[in-house]
């Protein structure tokens, strides 16, 4: 199983190779923030079995969210509020929150892509940033 932080390293190398300097900046500082949410929001969305699974692991003590878990484990849930309030609360305005979503949903087509989420996971985060593409 490949770890979210894996995924996210792999993804942004992939991108520096094929983006102009400016569009992978902009890829990076996206993931870079979302990683920040993750970090500080993830226990918010773990269930009570993935809590205790973190747990139980030894040496996993000092480990983030994103070093434990993989790329199936982001909901659409935390898709949503990282973009309604994160982005915003870090100064995001409308054209960056597009940006945001153009991004991940660009990550999560890489993902399926690769086979580290399954197309029902894909649908779902799909669905919740088709909303914000549109709408910004």
């Amino acid at each position: 199983m490949i770890t979210i932080n894996e995924a996210f390293r792999t993804f942004l190398s992939e991108q520096e190779a094929c983006l102009k300097p400016d569009a992978f900046m902009d890829c990076e500082d996206v993931i870079l923030l979302f990683e920040e949410f993750l970090e500080l929001s993830a226990e918010d969305y773990l269930s009570e079995e993935d809590m205790a699974l973190c747990a139980a692991r030894p040496g996993l003590e000092n480990k983030s969210y994103f070093d434990v878990f993989g790329p199936e484990n982001l909901s659409p849930v935390g898709i949503k509020d990282f973009l309604d309030d994160y982005v915003i609360e870090v100064g995001g305005g409308k054209k960056f929150i597009g940006t945001v979503a153009k991004i991940l949903q660009s990550f999560f087509e890489w993902a399926r892509e690769m086979g580290y989420i399954e197309e029902k996971a894909f649908e779902a985060n799909s669905e919740v940033l088709a909303k914000y593409r549109k709408r910004y």
